[in-house]
């Protein structure tokens, strides 16, 4: 298993996180903002953050040990007193299903440990189970809102919930088992018809 790293997102990559705001799946598990904004807009507001709105925002690229990008993750709501933010991330297609978890736990240790978040604001619209299982939603919501984002031309819920680092650990552990369960499986069944 490989260990992602988090850099700071910059003017570079723009135009690799722009493809993915317009990518189709992630339009429909996250937002779909980028289909009514022009090319020069969405340049616009990414430079906006890099530039200038640390305080409230920031934006990080999700890398492979070998400097390959992974994915964007952006953390909102940023409340320093409290030491709380909100995370959303996306993961290259290409690498969706391979290194995503290990990305997004890379970033989920990145906010704790080199920014002193303790608490983090995790939303999931409740139809997107790339990462987290729709029984995982139900149990982990701890608010459920109706009509909360109209992406793909329709209006779904959200799952909203909090995770302080102990809580983030055990997900994530329980994550893992669920992982290597399944290939035990394939395992099996692969050696069975040999």
């Amino acid at each position: 298993m490989i260990t992602p790293t988090i850099r700071h997102f910059t003017e570079a990559d723009i135009p690799e996180r722009t493809a993915l705001l317009r990518e189709q799946r992630f339009q429909a598990n996250l937002t779909d903002f980028a289909v009514v904004s022009s090319d020069a807009a969405l340049v616009v507001n990414q430079t906006r953050t890099i530039e200038g709105e640390h305080r409230v925002k920031r934006m990080y690229a999700m890398c492979h040990p070998d400097g390959r990008t992974l994915g964007f993750a952006w953390i909102t709501s940023i409340d320093w007193r409290s030491r709380s933010c909100e995370l959303s991330f996306g993961v290259l297609p290409r690498y969706r299903g391979g290194y995503g978890a290990a990305a997004v736990g890379a970033m989920h240790r990145y906010i704790r440990e080199e920014l002193n978040m303790r608490t983090v604001i995790n939303q999931v619209l409740v139809h997107n189970t790339m990462l987290v299982s729709a029984e995982g939603l139900a149990e982990q919501a701890q608010v459920r809102c109706s009509h909360d984002s109209f992406t793909a031309g329709e209006w779904r819920s959200s799952c909203y919930w909090t995770q302080d680092a102990d809580e983030y650990e055990r997900s994530m552990a329980e994550h893992e088992e669920r992982r290597r369960a399944i290939a035990a499986r394939i395992r099996a069944g692969a050696g069975g018809a040999s």
